[in-house]
């Protein structure tokens, strides 16, 4: 069998599922068997494929059909341009996430340490490293499988030195110095529990509940890392979380501190206030 055969087979069985842009989930995924970029896809329609290259393809076809992430399928995510390993066990990037590094390379150009709180695959401190080479960070986690992927990923990027993980479930107990960072990135599970089991097949019956769950109100992890912030950050230091929405950031900028002094307000691209950043005084 060629690959425009297949191809057409591909999209198909996807299409008849329901899977959403079933022409370009199908493309990713043969790109992905015969590693080439995805541009190069259509000047192989007529060649052949292996035996071991088409059960692949079809395999992971099925997987898709039901219902397993795009991102765990291919074993990987795209964040801020670059690649980011990713599987069972860690949170698949989203693409609003970026406007948070954004905003905080903005705020902090010249940042020497900082805190990824709820690293889970690394792309947010991986990333902010990348982006300003001066500087080192703390990727923290409740989750040792989360972490390995963390691990992975800072390997990949030549980070280690720079990229320091831990296990720690409750931020006012971290080892790290008081008074110490520049500013503290985090992207909480935000969901309330009674929300999960309406979320989609693709998140709630394979992502992390670990990574979603934020509690009855979705605040449990905002609510320890807003009493642990001004413990970690400089006088000055940026403390910036992702969000639920609208709603919940109406909840956060009403349990804040007198010593949170409101910097930013980030929508995502559907206008949905998804970040907000403090500064501590």
């Amino acid at each position: 069998m060629n690959v425009g055969y297949i191809r057409k087979v591909c999209i198909k069985q996807l299409s008849d599922s329901g899977i959403e842009r079933p022409a370009y989930v199908t493309d990713l995924i043969i790109s992905n068997i015969l590693e080439i970029n995805k541009a190069l896809l259509i000047t192989k329609y007529d060649d052949e494929l292996s035996p071991d290259q088409s059960e692949g393809i079809f395999h992971m076809t099925a997987e898709r059909v039901k219902r397993e992430p795009l991102s765990y399928i291919l074993g990987e995510a795209e964040f801020y341009g670059r690649v980011f390993k990713v599987g069972a066990g860690t949170l698949i990037p989203r693409p609003e996430t970026e406007l948070l590094v954004e905003a905080v390379l903005r705020l902090a150009p010249n940042a020497e340490k900082f805190a990824d709180w709820c690293t889970g695959s690394g792309c947010l401190g991986i990333t902010a490293l990348l982006e300003n080479t001066n500087c080192i960070a703390y990727g923290v986690d409740s989750s040792e499988i989360a972490l390995k992927w963390a691990q992975i990923n800072s390997a990949a990027y030549n980070l280690e030195e720079r990229f320091c993980l831990m296990c720690n479930p409750e931020p006012i107990t971290c080892a790290i110095e008081a008074r110490s960072l520049d500013y503290i990135i985090a992207n909480p599970p935000y969901i309330p529990s009674g929300e999960i089991p309406f979320l989609m097949d693709d998140v709630k019956d394979y992502e992390p509940h670990e990574a979603l769950d934020g509690g009855q109100d979705g605040l449990d992890v905002y609510r320890k890392l807003i009493s642990a912030a001004p413990y970690f950050l400089k006088c000055g230091g940026y403390f910036a979380v992702e969000t639920g929405g609208d709603l919940q950031s109406s909840q956060l900028l009403n349990i804040v501190g007198d010593n949170f002094s409101l910097r930013d307000k980030i929508y995502d691209y559907d206008g949905i206030l998804r970040h907000l950043i403090w500064q501590i005084s």
